[in-house]
């Protein structure tokens, strides 16, 4: 069976970004400070390098709380994410997950990043801690994508099923499931399932 290299994680690492963006209020509002957030933050089509550099210069900087250098490191570990440096992605969310223990988002980022090296044990383990934390769609489907990986689709399915029931129109959480059932042998079931998800998202690419 091959289904399992159609998986779809959700890459919410993407979401540092984002979280960066809307903690830039919070950032001490000195010029060359807020330069070098809004780069981190990846404001005004920042390059991945550009990226990397502005998180840089900000964890080398002094004077900022743990929780902003947990921002700054996580902007910089999904900037090496996207460049597909995971060892250095998986270095950064460390220092993150040091400064700030409770950041659900650092721990589904490692967890990602330790399933795009193919250390799916390693992965689980940190979604498991994400989900304790801040429990959501994206967590759910992405440990599901671990076990479906790993060939237990009983315990993918579960966590797909959790996925579902935050976001009962989450296209992905449904094509994973169907492709789980697949391999299960339910072939009317894994079909419903990827019939749903091209019908909540035409463009999924199943």
């Amino acid at each position: 069976m091959e289904a399992h290299i159609r998986w779809q994680a959700t890459q919410r690492f993407l979401g540092a970004s984002v979280l960066l963006a809307g903690c830039l209020k919070a950032i001490p509002a000195l010029a060359q400070t807020s330069r070098e957030w809004d780069r981190c933050a990846g404001k005004d089509s920042a390059t991945l390098d550009q990226r990397i550099n502005g998180s840089t210069s900000v964890i080398h900087s002094a004077g900022e709380t743990p929780k902003n250098l947990a921002l700054a490191f996580m902007g910089r570990g999904s900037a090496y994410m996207t460049k597909g440096d995971f060892d250095r992605a998986i270095q950064d969310y460390d220092q993150a997950i040091w400064l700030d223990p409770n950041n659900a988002l650092a721990f589904n980022n490692r967890g990602f990043a330790y399933g795009s090296k193919g250390d799916f044990d390693r992965a689980i383990r940190d979604y498991d801690e994400a989900i304790r934390l801040s429990p959501n769609a994206a967590v759910f489907n992405n440990r599901g994508v671990a076990y479906a990986t790993k060939g237990d689709y009983d315990r993918a399915i579960q966590d797909f099923d959790q996925a579902i029931g935050f976001d009962p129109n989450f296209a992905q959480g449904f094509l994973n499931r169907g492709i789980a059932k697949l391999g299960k042998g339910d072939s009317s079931g894994g079909s419903a399932d990827i019939a749903r998800a091209k019908l909540l998202d035409p463009g999924i690419g199943y």
